[in-house]
């Protein structure tokens, strides 16, 4: 008699328990705090809206999600920043974001929260140095204007790559 195989899609009774036990959990914690997950959701689809005006184009509702997360893990008062942006943004009711551009000096607090944002978006990345978090490579706004014509890369592999080929354990010094 032969043992029964595994596949990744069998469902073990452990596994089915614990896809419950999250779930009730995560179903009696939003019960119990309705008006933070409401918040929440409220403060990321308005993050939606307005990254949509700065870089303008439609944005992603799952990559705005992450933005939003990211920014306010990476940039200590992100919240505060974005609150104020929102409602300057409300009050104006700019029709383009040229016409944000033009209202706000360089150095305004608001112009620097817009610019993380739309930097976020075009970059993919959130923050700065090795504190900086991807979120999304290919899908970054920058690679926009020539997808479709070029592939957009996903590794080093010519004379100007980004660092020196590895070495090859299975060739030694004396077989090359």
């Amino acid at each position: 008699m032969s043992e029964p195989t595994s596949s990744p899609l069998t469902l073990s009774r452990r596994r089915l328990l614990q896809g419950m036990a999250v779930l009730s959990l995560s179903a009696l914690t939003a019960s119990l705090f309705p008006q933070q997950a409401a918040a929440r959701t409220q403060e990321t689809q308005a993050f939606q809206q307005i990254a949509a005006f700065l870089v303008s184009r439609p944005v992603s509702p799952v990559l705005s999600a992450r933005y939003f997360a990211a920014l306010n893990r990476r940039v200590a008062d992100f919240s505060t920043r974005f609150s104020t942006l929102a409602r300057y943004l409300e009050t104006q009711r700019f029709t383009h974001v040229d016409d944000l551009a033009r209202t706000l000096a360089v150095q305004d607090p608001r112009r620097q929260t817009a610019s993380l944002i739309v930097a976020a978006w075009y970059t993919g990345v959130v923050g700065e140095g090795a504190d900086r978090e991807l979120i999304a490579y290919a899908d970054a706004m920058m690679y926009l204007p020539t997808r479709g014509v070029l592939v957009i890369p996903t590794y080093g592999g010519g004379p100007d790559s980004w660092g020196s080929k590895p070495d090859d354990p299975q060739i030694t010094k004396g077989e090359e």
